[in-house]
């Protein structure tokens, strides 16, 4: 799996305490994008599933979500990392520029791993309604074996929030959203 960056630990990418991946490539090209350095198919690093989740301390996360660049770009890769995570315990989000009823089709065998979803293009002058979203036409989405069980986006539970990790080489990484 094509890999460009990996987060131990955030509360800030879904419910719990999650370890989060973000992959590499997206021909999306979203005006605005938070991750821009993901998008590129050329860049980032190759792990096998079962090196990625070897990353986490699974004694210290409730869940794994997978961000981009696009996850469902590399769809059989998705398909076995989220296999592992559910072995693991681990639940799952995955956010995707597409939206849920154009993965249906294509994906179901990868949606039935997934518990969350975060769907939509990112659109940077729509103010996200959901902790967890990018931008207001994006929809949180609980899912049980691959269907729509509840739309979470607009939950009093869940507001916006971010995280600032500084590491020790000096690397800064910010995740989440914060409302401008």
């Amino acid at each position: 799996m094509r890999i460009n960056t990996i987060l131990k630990e955030s509360i800030s990418n879904g419910p719990g305490k999650r370890g989060v991946v973000w992959v590499q490539g997206c021909d999306k090209a979203c005006k605005g994008c938070f991750n821009q350095e993901a998008q590129s198919y050329c860049g980032g690093y190759e792990m096998s599933p079962e090196e990625i989740l070897k990353e986490f301390d699974l004694n210290k996360i409730d869940g794994l979500t997978v961000s981009g660049g696009e996850p469902f770009d590399q769809g059989e890769e998705l398909k076995k990392l989220l296999t592992l995570a559910e072995e693991k315990h681990l639940n799952t989000l995955v956010y995707s520029g597409y939206v849920y009823e154009q993965l249906v089709s294509n994906n179901f065998e990868v949606l039935r791993l997934c518990n969350y979803i975060i769907d939509g293009p990112y659109m940077k002058d729509s103010p996200s309604k959901c902790r967890w979203a990018g931008s207001g036409n994006q929809r949180f989405l609980q899912l049980k074996d691959g269907y729509i069980e509840k739309n979470l986006t607009e939950s009093e539970d869940y507001s916006q929030t971010a995280e600032i990790f500084i590491e020790e080489t000096g690397n800064i990484t910010i995740t989440g959203f914060i409302e401008a």
